[in-house]
């Protein structure tokens, strides 16, 4: 049977966000540059995009720009684009780590898990304590069906930076893939609940949920976010997935692009 695609807010990993770096190239560039960050922090890379633009036209090799301009791609799912801009700033600065971090975000957002890897590898050969890398480590090996792999990583992580909400989001979601979901639940339930949640870690949330059998506590959480022909769709979806042995859930991961974020990067 074919199962149908989330909708929505969706099961998904969530690859974490990127700090530029402080501008020192004139003060036009500067503070355009600056507007542009407010913007996409701000979650509107409608305005972050050609205000970054702006910055390149003062700036050609402004590198700071291209950061934040690869990260507001990212965010609008144009991971082509995004990869452009990071490649860029690795080929003027090569240990630029935020970049290569943005690049793999870029390569998994691409359906490019196993590059993706290769550029995770290189940035943890030059800081092995890099939790940022080790959450799109997890994330990668995930989208490969190497959920064991990948949910090594994301506990090496979470030892290093327990309260990044990205690495414990995603280790739940794997969990919730392979089982168990009563410990899928127990990872996702109190950042689901705190402030800084968002919709990605409730829809996890609700899939572990589903995936414990508690399909009332899975369906509320989805009326948080999706309206109610949404959200029992959303369910069905789940249940479907709770029915497949577990490689086939895996492989239904692996191949519904619902899984993988539009993602503000990896740094």
């Amino acid at each position: 049977m074919k199962l149908a695609r989330t909708l929505g807010a969706g099961l998904m990993l969530l690859l974490g966000a990127c700090d530029t770096a402080s501008v020192t190239n004139g003060d036009s560039y500067t503070a355009v540059v600056r507007q542009a960050d407010e913007a996409r922090r701000a979650g509107n890379p409608d305005s972050a995009i050609p205000l970054y633009a702006r910055a390149l036209q003062a700036n050609p090799d402004g590198l700071e720009a291209k950061l934040g301009l690869g990260q507001s791609y990212l965010s609008i799912g144009a991971g082509d684009e995004a990869a452009a801009q990071f490649r860029d700033v690795l080929a003027r600065r090569g240990g630029d780590t935020a970049a290569r971090r943005g690049l793999a975000s870029a390569l998994i957002a691409m359906g490019q898990p196993a590059l993706a890897e290769q550029q995770i590898d290189a940035a943890l050969q030059a800081d092995a304590h890099d939790y940022r890398a080790l959450n799109l480590l997890g994330v990668s090996l995930d989208m490969q069906g190497r959920h064991a792999e990948a949910q090594a990583n994301y506990r090496r992580g979470i030892e290093m930076a327990p309260d990044y909400i990205a690495l414990r989001s995603n280790y739940g979601l794997s969990l919730a893939i392979t089982g168990p979901a009563l410990e899928a639940v127990a990872q996702l339930a109190p950042i689901a609940g705190s402030g800084r949640a968002d919709a990605r870690v409730r829809q996890n949330l609700a899939f572990a949920y589903a995936m414990a059998g508690d399909l009332e506590n899975a369906l509320q959480l989805c009326r948080r976010d999706l309206d109610e022909r949404s959200a029992q769709r959303q369910l069905g979806y789940y249940a479907q997935l709770r029915a497949l042995p577990v490689e086939v859930r895996s492989a239904e991961f692996r191949r519904n692009p619902a899984f993988v974020p539009q993602s503000r990067g990896g740094a």
